[in-house]
């Protein structure tokens, strides 16, 4: 009996191919397509490294059934933008204050010097003449150094004011990537099904 090499080729391949199939009946192979890994960066969400879109994101939080809506992440984002905005801007105030505050102190102190000085070598000439050896002391830099102080404790203030409402949205915002990922999440796999052998959509 002739055996030709293509009618060897084809059996070879039954082979494999009844192989193959008793695999895939014996367990399932799962590829999973998880849209649930889902983190937080600044005020969007990502997946994966993708930025998800509203519409995604909207979707997740309608399948969680947390209560959280898409326009409850609109205002967690205007709230943590708000946060950091107060944050940059009294954190500048801050620095001018302290900056302007060094200044004024430093001026202070110079001017002191001076009138010291002034005083020790003018006065005991002026205590001769008859006249009074008292030097007035007008500072030019108190006016400098108070409102330093103030913008400074302005700034503060702010700080504390814009860290409170940063923290507050951010956790909210955190709290949205926690609820997405406890979503019923979306996966595919190919092999033996409930019903059969075939490819399953499941969320």
């Amino acid at each position: 009996m002739i055996v030709y090499p293509y009618k060897l080729i084809i059996m070879k391949l039954a082979v494999f191919v009844c192989i193959l199939c008793s695999m895939l009946l014996a367990g399932s192979i799962t590829a999973s397509a998880q849209y649930n890994d889902i983190y937080r960066r600044g005020v969007n969400y990502f997946s994966d490294g993708e930025k998800l879109t509203d519409v995604q994101l909207s979707a997740l939080l309608d399948r969680s059934d947390s209560g959280i809506t898409f326009d409850d992440v609109e205002k967690y984002r205007k709230g943590f933008k708000t946060g950091r905005g107060l944050l940059i801007g009294f954190g500048t105030l801050t620095g001018v204050g302290l900056l302007t505050t060094g200044i004024g102190t430093v001026g202070l102190m110079i001017e002191g010097v001076a009138v010291g000085i002034g005083t020790a070598f003018v006065g005991p000439l002026a205590a001769l003449g008859g006249a009074d050896p008292a030097i007035a002391f007008d500072s030019k830099f108190y006016g400098v150094t108070v409102a330093g102080v103030c913008a400074t404790l302005t700034g503060i203030a702010g700080i504390v004011a814009g860290t409170t409402v940063l923290c507050v949205y951010k956790k909210r915002m955190n709290n949205v990537a926690d609820v997405c990922n406890s979503a019923p999440s979306v996966t595919l796999s190919f092999g033996a099904q409930k019903y059969g052998t075939g490819v399953a959509l499941n969320f």
